[in-house]
Formats: C-alpha cells, sequence, structure tokens
C-alpha cells in the first residue's frame, strides 16, 4: 500500500528537504534529459508518498497522470493512469499494443504533449504491476526523451509479488533513470517532530531514545509520539527502557496473552501458512485463527495473510523477546520449514539469526546460496555463506562457493579468497579446476600477473593420467591470462601449437590474438577466430571473446566483430560494460561515431552505476575516444584521467591504446611537443610486451601526420618508414592504406599528389572511413596548394561528406576551413549528418516499414532502431516517420550537399 499516512499530503515531509529539492529539480521543465524517469524506493512507512505529494505540489502548471499498483489487481495501475490521460485530453491506448500501434498512438502523444509545459507520470506502489504495463512505461520512457515528461515510480523495497524486482530491471537500470533511496530521518526531523509533538524543546537523550526505537520511520515515530506525548520533554521515557518497549506494550494492552505468542512467531516465521505459526507457537490451528483475528482488529497485523502493518512493529516485538528464548524459537522454526520443504532461503533466514551453528546447516546455507545466485541476488548467498564457511573454516569447497559469490559483486575480492580457497586443496585435479577459476577471474579482476603464476603451478602438478580436457583448457586459459601480462605476452609464442589440428576455442583464440598482435599473418589470424567463436559458449565461460573480437578488429573482418559483440552482451550480463565498450571502440573504427558514442556512452554509464566485472577502465578509454575525435577534447581529457589508474597498466593493449587517445588529445590542444612524446611512448609500450601489429595503436602513423602539419617532413618520413614495413607485412587494406598516406604526407610539395591518390583508393576499399576521410582533405588540400580548385573541390567535398556521416568534427571543420580558403562554397545539409546506420534505418522507416521488420533485416535489437529513429529526428529536425520520405531527399541525384557547385 503506498505510505500516505506518513506524512500529510501536500505538506513538505519534516527532514526531506535535500531529497524535496532533488526531486523537484528533475520535475522542472528545464531539468537535463537524461533524468527522465526517477524511482523513489524505500520501506514501507518511510514517507516516499507524502514526499511525491510534496513534489507535486509545488508544480501548478504540470499535467499530472497519477496511479497507484494494488495487490491482487496487476492491471490496476494502467487502468488509472489510462483513465487520467483520458481526462487530461490525451490520446489512450491499449497496455500491450502491437509495435506498430505503439508507433501510431505514440506519433499523437507525442502532438498532445509537445505543447505542455511540463507532464508527470506517476505510478504508487509500481512493484505490483503487470509485466505489460512496465513494458509499456519502459517503450514511452525511451521513446519520450526529447518530450517535456517525467515518469516517478514509487517502489516499496520490501513488498511486491514474486518476480517484481526482475521485471522492474529494465526500467531501473535504464541509463535515462535515477534512483533516490528514502532511508531513515535524520536526528534533526525526528527532534522536530518530537517539538511538535510535545509542545516544546525536546531533550538529547529522548530524541536519541526517539531515533533508536522507531528507526527513523516517519510512521512509527508519529505512533510513538503519540503514545509518549504526555512524558515530559528532556527525560528519557522510561530509565533503561527503549521507547519502542513502552509501544510495543501500548499496542499490546489488552491484547490476550496466547495472542501475543502467536504474533511473536509471526514475527519470527515472517507470514509462513497459519498451520506452521501454530507448531511453532505451540497451539492448536484454531487457537491461533482466533489470535490472528485479534491482532489484526488491533491493527498489529494487515487485513490479508500474516503480516505485521509495519516492520518496526515486529522488530520491536522480537525485541522483547529474552535472546534464549528467540534462539530458541529460530531454530525450531528452520526445523520447521526444513521438514515441511520450505525454501532454503527462508530457512537460512532462520539460521542467520543464531550465535552457532550446527554441521548440518552449513549444506542449507550453500543451498540457500545457490537459490539466492539463481535469483539474481549474489549479496543475499554472500550473507548466506559468509557465516557457513566461518563455521567449517577447512571446508575447501565451501570456501570455493564463496569466493566465486564474492567475485559477482566484488571481483577482486572474489580473487583473493580464491586464492586462499587453493591452499585448501590437496588433490592436484581440484587445484587445477579452481585454478582455471581463478583465472577466468584474473582477467576481470586485472590480476593476470598472479593468476599466470597460479596456472603454471597447477599445470606443473598435473600427472600424465590427469584428464586431457581439463590441461588442455588450463593452458588456453594461461596463454589468455597470459596476454594481459605484460611480463608473460613476449614469451606466449612458446607455448602455442597453432595448426588446423587445434580444436579447443579458447586455445584457437589466443592463437589468434597472438598472431593479430604479432602483425604477421591476419588471414590467419581471422580464420582461427571465426574458429574460436563457433566452438565456444560465452555464458559457460566468456574468457576468449575480448581476444577473439580484438584479432578480428585487427585483420577488418569488422561485420563478424561486431555481430559477436552484439551477442554476448545480451547473453553476459555481468560483462555488458565492457563488450559495449568493445563495442564503441569497433564503431570508432569502422568510423561510426554517432553508433560508437552510444555504446560507449552506455558502457561508461553502466561502469559508473556499478564497477562490476570491467573497474571501468576500458568503458572510460572508449568514450575518450569517441569524444576526443568529434572535438570535445575537454571531456575526453577528463575521461583519461579517470581512467588513469593502477588498474591501467596491468592492461597490455589497453594501456598504449590510453597513451594513443592522450597524445590526440595534446594535438587538439596545441600541444605538439607533448603529443610527440606522448606518441613515442606508446611506440615503447608497445615493444616493452612484444605487440608488434601497426594497427593496433598506430603511433607512427598520427605522429608522422603531426610532424608533417609542423612542416617537419624528414622527421615525419622516417616514421613513415618505420611504419610501413610492418603495415605491408599485416597486409589490410587499412594498413597498406594507412601506410601510403602517412609516406605520402610527409612528401612535400606535388610530389605528394599521387601517392594521396593511391593511399584514398586504397583506404576506400577497406572498413576505414575516419581514414579515408584524411586522406580525401589531405588531397584536396594539396590540390589547392598546386592551384588545381575544380579537382581540389571534389576530394574536400568528399572529406566532408564522409566526416559528416562518421561525426568527425574536428576534420570536417578542417575541411570547410581549406575549402572557405580556397573559395570553394560550403553548404551543409541535415541528411549529411545521418550516419550509414543512421541512413539506412531511416530510409527503411521512410517507406514505411516497422521497427520490428527493420530490427530483423538489419540483424540489430528493436531497441537500437528506435535509438536511431530518436536520432533522425533530431538531425533532420522533424517529428515523426510522415516526414522522413521528403526530408531524406535533399539533393537533385540523391546525394547530401556539402560544398555548393560540386556535382
Amino acid at each position: 500500500m503506498a505510505d500516505r499516512d506518513a506524512g500529510t499530503a501536500g505538506r513538505t515531509p519534516a527532514g526531506r528537504d535535500a531529497e524535496l529539492s532533488w526531486l523537484a529539480a528533475r520535475l522542472s521543465a528545464g531539468a537535463p534529459r537524461e533524468s527522465s524517469v526517477v524511482v523513489l524506493r524505500g520501506r514501507a512507512g518511510i514517507g516516499k508518498t507524502s514526499l511525491l505529494d510534496a513534489a507535486l505540489a509545488a508544480r501548478s502548471d504540470t499535467v499530472v497522470c497519477r496511479s497507484a499498483g494494488v495487490a491482487g489487481d496487476a492491471a490496476a495501475a494502467s487502468r488509472g493512469l489510462l483513465a487520467a490521460l483520458r481526462e487530461a485530453g490525451a490520446p489512450v491506448a491499449d497496455p500491450e499494443p502491437e509495435p506498430d500501434a505503439f508507433a501510431a498512438w505514440y506519433e499523437d502523444f507525442a502532438a498532445w504533449a509537445a505543447g505542455k509545459p511540463g507532464i508527470v507520470f506517476a505510478v504508487d506502489d509500481v512493484q505490483w504491476c503487470d509485466e505489460p504495463t512496465l513494458r509499456w512505461l519502459s517503450l514511452l520512457a525511451r521513446r519520450a526523451t526529447r518530450l517535456p515528461l517525467r515518469m516517478i515510480l514509487v517502489r516499496s523495497a520490501a513488498d511486491g509479488p514474486a518476480g517484481a524486482a526482475e521485471r522492474l530491471s529494465d526500467l531501473e537500470s535504464w541509463y535515462g533513470t535515477e534512483v533516490l533511496d528514502l532511508g531513515p530521518l535524520p536526528t534533526s526531523a525526528v527532534a522536530a517532530l518530537a517539538r511538535e509533538a510535545v509542545g516544546s524543546e525536546p531533550g538529547e537523550r529522548f530524541v536519541r531514545h526517539c531515533v533508536e526505537q522507531s528507526g527513523g520511520n516517519p510512521l512509527l515515530l508519529r505512533e510513538m509520539l503519540d503514545e509518549l506525548r504526555k512524558v515530559a520533554a528532556g527525560v528519557a521515557p522510561v530509565a533503561g527502557s527503549a521507547a519502542g518497549s513502552a509501544l510495543i506494550r501500548s499496542l499490546f494492552a489488552g491484547v490476550p496473552g496466547y495472542a501475543r505468542t502467536v504474533a511473536t512467531a509471526v514475527a519470527v516465521l515472517g507470514g509462513q501458512d497459519l498451520w506452521m505459526v501454530a507448531r511453532l507457537a505451540e497451539v492448536p490451528v484454531r487457537t491461533a485463527e482466533t489470535a490472528v483475528e485479534v491482532l489484526r482488529s488491533q491493527h498489529i497485523l494487515a487485513p490479508e495473510g500474516l503480516a505485521f502493518r509495519h516492520d518496526p512493529v515486529r522488530d520491536g516485538l522480537l525485541g522483547a523477546v529474552d535472546p534464549a528464548e528467540l534462539s530458541r524459537l529460530r531454530r525450531a522454526a528452520a526445523t520447521l520449514l526444513s521438514d515441511a520443504a520450505g525454501s532454503p532461503e527462508e530457512v537460512a533466514e532462520q539460521l542467520l539469526e543464531l550465535d552457532a551453528l550446527e554441521p548440518w546447516m552449513g549444506d542449507l546455507l550453500r543451498d540457500a546460496a545457490r537459490s539466492a545466485c539463481d535469483r539474481g541476488a549474489p549479496w543475499d548467498a554472500v550473507r548466506y555463506l559468509r557465516p557457513a564457511a566461518a563455521a567449517r573454516p577447512s571446508d575447501a569447497g565451501l570456501a570455493v562457493q564463496l569466493a566465486e559469490t564474492v567475485a559477482l559483486l566484488e571481483p577482486a575480492g572474489g580473487f583473493d579468497l580464491l586464492l586462499r580457497a587453493l591452499d585448501l586443496q590437496r588433490d592436484p585435479a581440484e587445484r587445477a579446476r579452481t585454478a582455471v577459476k581463478l583465472g577466468r577471474l584474473a582477467l576481470v579482476a586485472r590480476r593476470c600477473a598472479a593468476a599466470v603464476t597460479v596456472l603454471e603451478s597447477a599445470l606443473s602438478e598435473l600427472g600424465a593420467e590427469s584428464d586431457p580436457q581439463l590441461r588442455v583448457s588450463l593452458e588456453a586459459l594461461l596463454c589468455l591470462v597470459g596476454i594481459e601480462d605484460r611480463e608473460s605476452l613476449p614469451k606466449l609464442g612458446a607455448r602455442l601449437r597453432p595448426g588446423d589440428d587445434v580444436v579447443d576455442a579458447g586455445h584457437l583464440a589466443v592463437c589468434a590474438v597472438v598472431a593479430a598482435l604479432d602483425g604477421a599473418r591476419s588471414r590467419q589470424s581471422a580464420e582461427w577466430a571465426i574458429r574460436a567463436i563457433r566452438g565456444y559458449d560465452p555464458i559457460a565461460d566468456d574468457s576468449a571473446v575480448s581476444a577473439t573480437v580484438l584479432a578480428l578488429l585487427l585483420a577488418d573482418e569488422v561485420d563478424v566483430a561486431r555481430d559477436e559483440l552484439s551477442r554476448v552482451i545480451e547473453l553476459v550480463p555481468a560483462q555488458r560494460s565492457e563488450y559495449l565498450a568493445f563495442r564503441g571502440l569497433l564503431g570508432h573504427w569502422c568510423g561510426d561515431l554517432t553508433a560508437a558514442a552510444a555504446d560507449a556512452g552506455q558502457a561508461y554509464a553502466l561502469g559508473r552505476r556499478a564497477d562490476g566485472r570491467t573497474g571501468g577502465v576500458v568503458p572510460r578509454i572508449a568514450l575518450a575516444t569517441v569524444v576526443a575525435q568529434q572535438g570535445d577534447t575537454a571531456k575526453a581529457a577528463e575521461l583519461l584521467r579517470e581512467a588513469d589508474s593502477p588498474q591501467l597498466w596491468e592492461h597490455t593493449v589497453m594501456r598504449p591504446w590510453f597513451q594513443l587517445v592522450d597524445a590526440r588529445v595534446h594535438w587538439a590542444s596545441g600541444d605538439l611537443d607533448a603529443a610527440l612524446a606522448l606518441f613515442r611512448r606508446c611506440g615503447e609500450s608497445l615493444d616493452e610486451v612484444g605487440i608488434g601489429n601497426p594497427l593496433l595503436a598506430p603511433w607512427w602513423f598520427e605522429a608522422a601526420c603531426l610532424l608533417a602539419d609542423d612542416g617537419q617532413y624528414d622527421a615525419a618520413a622516417d616514421l613513415a618508414a618505420d611504419g610501413t614495413g610492418p603495415a605491408l607485412r599485416w597486409g589490410t587494406p587499412r594498413a597498406v592504406g594507412m601506410a601510403r598516406l602517412a609516406t605520402a604526407v610527409a612528401t612535400p610539395g606535388d610530389d605528394r599528389i599521387g601517392l594521396l591518390e593511391e593511399a584514398a583508393a586504397i583506404l576506400a576499399g577497406s572498413p576505414a572511413r575516419l581514414e579515408e576521410a584524411l586522406a580525401e582533405f589531405q588531397l584536396g588540400r594539396a590540390l589547392v596548394e598546386a592551384g588545381d580548385t575544380a579537382a581540389a573541390r571534389a576530394r574536400l567535398r568528399r572529406a566532408a561528406e564522409l566526416s559528416l556521416r562518421s561525426g568527425d568534427r574536428r576534420l570536417l571543420h578542417r575541411a570547410q576551413q581549406t575549402a572557405a580558403e580556397a573559395g570553394i562554397p560550403s553548404q551543409v545539409k541535415p541528411v549529411a549528418t545521418l550516419s550509414p546506420a543512421e541512413r539506412l534505418t531511416a530510409g527503411l522507416a521512410g517507406r514505411g516499414v516497422s521497427n520490428r521488420v527493420i530490427a530483423e533485416r538489419l540483424f540489430v535489437t528493436v531497441r537500437t532502431v528506435e535509438t536511431h529513429l530518436t536520432s533522425v529526428y533530431r538531425k533532420l529536425r522533424i517529428t515523426g516517420r510522415a516526414e522522413l520520405a521528403a526530408a531524406l531527399d535533399q539533393t537533385d541525384d540523391g546525394r547530401p550537399g556539402v560544398l555548393g557547385g560540386v556535382r
């Protein structure tokens, strides 16, 4: 039920000024668009609804559509919202429409909403909403980011049907959602309420007792103060006793003793069926039924079921029980629940309250932990396992289970616990299996150096008669971990047995990435990576994914790499932040900065909410890479500062890439000396770990461009020559084209034109859109210098088109500036700003294809289609599909106009 009795509607709740200001700011018409959904969470009676009442009371210019979830009537909230929409004059939709029907309704809704200063959808007790209602709210939230719409969802932290948390997770974890958890009232607010109740200034001891016994819960506090109104201010109500005891005495005044016994049994069992309550209370079932009716009549129990109206009353009742008696009741309750085949977690909650555990209880706590992990609550699993492990310190299996569970929440902590668990194991095969787990975790916790030592030891302990598959898995994992260890990477070649007979997916992934990092066999590397993808199951073990994707990216097998990243993003939620970041880097690699920014931005947002398995280094560097290319060097520098941590220096691959992006930022800021020093340091970092691929962090190419722009052609030519050999050895069109381009920019005078033409042609046959745009720009500039303005127009136009479509604002500005200085008129049309993915999506949508069909044709999710269309509408300054066809046809030949006068 909504906690309206925790405060007076429309009145500022005591002690909630900061929360009210925070919420009011999000309801303001000028609030940032990212915070379009706000979730208010807290225990019953904590004041959630009164806070919302106060915030909405101040928004007289806002259309408020308010409803509430109802236990036992899952569709009540949607009916209430639709009724409120109808009353406000808005179009009304089916809460579970077909996608096309929703799109049609949304266009009408958007047109209605666009003229409103503010709209609020407020849903109390959202945990009782059914899945169609939540899906409808989620879809609307994602589509309405440009409308003056806010959603306020009020959720009890404890109440709700089974599966409520999972149904709400989509809304609560969306990057546009902010969560406000209401905690207990501060001491100052308790003092203010006490002052209001007793009519004078309360003493410190009185306030302290009120805080301790109410737990800062406004509802219970007001009930307490009603009982204590006659007590003189400044003195504790009952010396040596808690105010809660007085409240319990008041609540149970006149209640028969058997009813209090039953209430205590209900408090211990937490809402089990009446038969079990009667067994624990040691009374007949009929007596228990009578007791429950008495407790309901006294407003102690809820009208339905076996639950207290307010949790503090339950806590106070248990606090009044003698500790020895309470321990006896807990043990009896655990036995009853276990004998009745109750859920392991219900039994575990009883056991956690005991001072000492019996042997059988440890196994039950382990079962409870597995159950908690299965429902996606590893924090509860850790609560169950810690006391079990403390009671059985020599149980290696229990130690491993605890370590794996802790690792879900804190990878570094789980890694340390796995190291301790290894000390408890004596069997070499068991140690090897645990070492495999440790190695996989090391890739997440960035503890690869320590893991290499353990894996090598485990491998040496395995006898010749050991499981061959275990040995193969251990060897493959040792190589995968070794890639991320700066000391081990140069030695990996001796461990590998590349060849067509290799079938283990992990081993194939290592062969692929080592060959890619070596920079010698691009086709072989890609073939091994593709075979590895076919051989592993990322749900069971995703340790080979990053290596495989890196090999595919360097070999320019970008479509396969993108498909694999999209697959694992959906299948491996624990690693979603890092895989989104990798897909962002892939988007940058292919010159689609719009998609790259969306992926990297989402990865960064996920990484900031919870460190998860990545610690945030890769998402920060990915986002810095994209925003630097888009021209926002200040933001890129800030992100690099956030990423610069001891964890970064454990990365063999991300460390040189970090230095490369840092150099780009200094170059864009005009600090050429620092940029050149960072480019050279990047090259040294690659040499330190034996990485020979010229494309992983192409410092030589960018440093050559910097020196050439500065007129230092000889130094630029030296770097271009150093990079050309490895680039030709790698042999992809990107590598060869970049080598030709570096040589061209380092060549002064008109001789560079032919080299630039060759580089542009080679790069046009690769996914390297950013490098192709740079080649076209350099060629256009060279033609301007040679006096061939007509030819320069075409090249500068091509450079501008590619820059617009990719989102490279820096190069776009340079191309436009060069054209202007040469007297070439410039004109940019909105359609030219669309990325290739956006243009393809918009073209299909403009022909009337539904979002679902577009998603199927392009092999993306419906959400991705919606994101592209939202961006398209913004860039083209239109409101919906009906205007797409006309907006896309902006030039006579169907191409976006960039530089006027060029055809």
